[in-house]
């Protein structure tokens, strides 16, 4: 066979997995759109999203959102918009996402039947759906956690100038919606010198951070400038992020913070199975870390896939910076995700990541201490117990 056959082969079955995804892309936002509806109905989204959509109206309760509160300004540009566009921004959100999701398995050479199977359990877990379907912004700080983590791994693999620049747009952009990404970056930032190559000397240490957090100052620096030039002064700005919940007093009563609220080790053990029932598959990485020479060498997305999530929580818990477990569990699950779409894995991986992702859907819609915030409480009941 010539390599011209090979070739015209290989770009083939690549068009046939873009299609493939942009169909998944469509369907996923078919049924992200009926969820949407269904809860409509029942009245439960008024007010989430009456709450979301008041936050562009008020510069101070940007509280370091400063690109999710940029779009969400202009998506009030638009005529006729009101907080329901911001549900069908999430649900176009999503479904792109399962079509992304599905067209990164069929590259690394998931059959046709488990990328479908992988991509529904993930369109049915309970945090996908609450994501996609309450037009929240967290949804876009758990996208760009999987765009960090397949730029870590691509760092990881490559250690090229280009990835790691790519890798430092990624957590730019992250800082810039949410004020609790510095949870998720300081920890990669701590384990990315012993997992990268050619970097053998503190001077090679400090031009890796250099390189990867320079994005992140200056797009930082040049908000605060931004701010400054209409009279508020960077102190106030920085004050509002490093503020319990970020100035959001009332939010600092939450039930997770009541029983957590300023400790580290007891949320993060509490974090731990959480995010372990919500996402199973978040074993294979420690398994991948036990049997495989070269995930041990270069470790940091598979950690980041494991621990991610329950430091990020725990972190965030500790400095009063988050009103539950969903953030935590979210970017695990965006980890995990980026993770198992990045590797290769053996038919009997590929089957034991399907089994594990469907008891985990299963333990999230059935186990009653999931559902102990108010907030969840609200959109099951809303969802499964419509008028």
């Amino acid at each position: 066979m010539s390599a011209g056959t090979v070739s015209a082969e290989y770009t083939d079955r690549q068009d046939g997995h873009a299609v493939g995804g942009a169909l998944v892309m469509v369907a996923g936002t078919v049924w992200y759109a009926f969820i949407a509806d269904l809860l409509f109905v029942s009245g439960h989204l008024n007010q989430v999203l009456e709450r979301v959509w008041l936050v562009s109206e008020d510069p101070a309760a940007v509280a370091g959102q400063w690109l999710a509160a940029m779009l969400l300004s202009l998506t009030r540009q638009v005529p006729d918009a009101g907080p329901q566009t911001l549900v069908m921004l999430t649900v176009l959100a999503g479904g792109f996402t399962l079509g992304a999701f599905y067209w990164r398995l069929r590259r690394v050479h998931w059959g046709l039947l488990e990328a479908l199977a992988a991509t529904a359990l993930l369109a049915l877990h309970p945090a996908t759906l609450m994501l996609a379907t309450t037009g929240q912004t967290l949804l876009l700080a758990v996208l760009l956690v999987g765009v960090v983590a397949l730029a870590l791994d691509r760092a990881s693999t490559i250690g090229d100038a280009q990835s790691l620049m790519a890798l430092g747009l990624a957590l730019a952009a992250l800082v810039l919606t949410a004020p609790d990404a510095l949870y998720i970056a300081l920890p990669i930032l701590a384990l990315l010198p012993f997992c990268l190559r050619d970097v053998r000397d503190s001077g090679s240490a400090t031009a890796l951070f250099l390189l990867t957090m320079f994005p992140a100052l200056i797009a930082v620096g040049g908000i605060l400038l931004a701010a400054a030039t209409f009279g508020e002064a960077p102190t106030y700005a920085i004050n509002r992020w490093v503020a319990p919940m970020h100035g959001v007093i009332e939010a600092a009563n939450t039930p997770w913070l009541v029983r957590h609220g300023g400790q580290f080790f007891v949320p993060f053990l509490e974090l731990l199975p959480l995010c372990a029932v919500a996402m199973p598959p978040a074993l294979l990485p420690l398994l991948s870390l036990l049997v495989r020479p070269e995930e041990r060498e270069r470790p940091v997305t598979a950690l980041l896939a494991l621990l991610g999530g329950p430091i990020s929580g725990a972190g965030a818990t500790l400095f009063w910076h988050t009103a539950g477990p969903l953030p935590a569990i979210a970017t695990g699950m965006a980890a995990v995700v980026a993770w198992s779409s990045s590797r290769r894995l053996q038919p009997a991986e590929r089957l034991l990541w399907l089994l594990w992702l469907a008891i985990g859907v299963v333990l999230c819609w059935t186990t009653v201490w999931v559902w102990d915030d108010p907030d969840r409480l609200a959109w099951r009941h809303a969802l499964l117990h419509r008028p």
